[in-house]
């Protein structure tokens, strides 16, 4: 629906067009702090280049000091943390949160966590016919959600994208806490 990318790109000579359009395309998916962990093949889809071609625009943006790397969120983290930079003068990433909002700060901990959590589960192996049986109800719930929400949209109600994610993601959990588990025919439900 939009991003958020550094002006300072829009009058630099070495950012050409399609280098911009990378820049964009990364900064769309960009967190408050400007983390992103989209992959490169996923920003070649959404702006129409391959993989390779928009790893050549994302090492121009490094040297141009537009993207860096940043830590990762926790151990053994697969997936490579970026930052979009968009003031140059600031370098840490605690100045960074500490310049946000309350509300950004408090949007940022709960996407870590919920990062981190999904992390654990990952590690802890094979799901059990339960989980996997509540991570389906989820799945279900978010997609009734999203589509109420969009049929909303259509009526002309108004929702940012992000919200509209976050929001549908953040009601399916708060479904599955109502739940217990399902009980044997035996026992008392």
């Amino acid at each position: 629906a939009f991003a958020v990318v550094p002006i300072r790109a829009l009058k630099d000579p070495r950012v050409t067009p399609a280098t911009f359009q990378v820049l964009a395309g990364f900064c769309s998916y960009a967190d408050h702090m400007g983390r992103t962990f989209v992959s490169m093949a996923r920003v070649g889809q959404d702006v129409g280049l391959g993989k390779t071609g928009v790893a050549y625009h994302v090492t121009k943006l490094r040297k141009a000091g537009y993207m860096v790397y940043c830590k990762p969120f926790f151990r053994n983290q697969r997936s490579t943390s970026n930052r979009i930079v968009y003031d140059p003068q600031v370098k840490l990433e605690e100045t960074i949160r500490s310049r946000l909002t309350p509300k950004q700060q408090i949007q940022l901990g709960e996407a870590e966590a919920m990062m981190k959590q999904e992390h654990t589960q990952g590690l802890s192996g094979l799901n059990t016919q339960i989980e996997l049986d509540l991570s389906k109800l989820v799945d279900e719930f978010q997609c009734l959600t999203t589509e109420f929400f969009t049929r909303a949209i259509a009526d002309g109600w108004v929702i940012k994208p992000e919200k509209l994610r976050r929001g549908a993601a953040m009601l399916a959990n708060q479904a599955v806490e109502l739940l217990s588990e399902p009980h044997s025919d035996e026992e008392a439900a």
